[in-house]
């Protein structure tokens, strides 16, 4: 996460044992181990409630391209006019299953 290497944390712990005392270092290691918690539980969630929300975004464009693609399905016949005259038009008398003559 933060790209720290072992003798920063090293640097770190020296100057905090410094400046806070020996007394006081394993309290304010509690208190700053809560806080990071709190912090990355707050992260974890906030991404799990985006990621949710994408999804739940994407599946609303989904279904409108589907159904825009149903309203098409439907309506294509009526709007090609070869298709209404093949529609309307009476079938010839040749009766199925028989071969064409000619």
């Amino acid at each position: 996460m933060f790209d720290i290497s072992f003798w920063e944390l090293v640097v770190v712990a020296i100057v905090a044992l410094l400046v806070v005392g020996p007394e006081r270092l394993p309290g304010l290691a509690r208190v700053a181990g809560k806080w990071i918690g709190r912090a990355r539980r707050f992260i974890n969630n906030t991404r799990r409630e985006i990621e949710t929300e994408l999804r739940i975004t994407e599946s609303k464009e989904f279904r409108q391209q589907l159904s825009d693609l149903d309203g098409l399905m439907h309506n294509a016949p009526d709007q090609d006019p070869k298709f209404t005259e093949k529609q309307k038009k009476p079938p010839d008398k040749e009766k199925p299953g028989q071969p064409d003559q000619k």
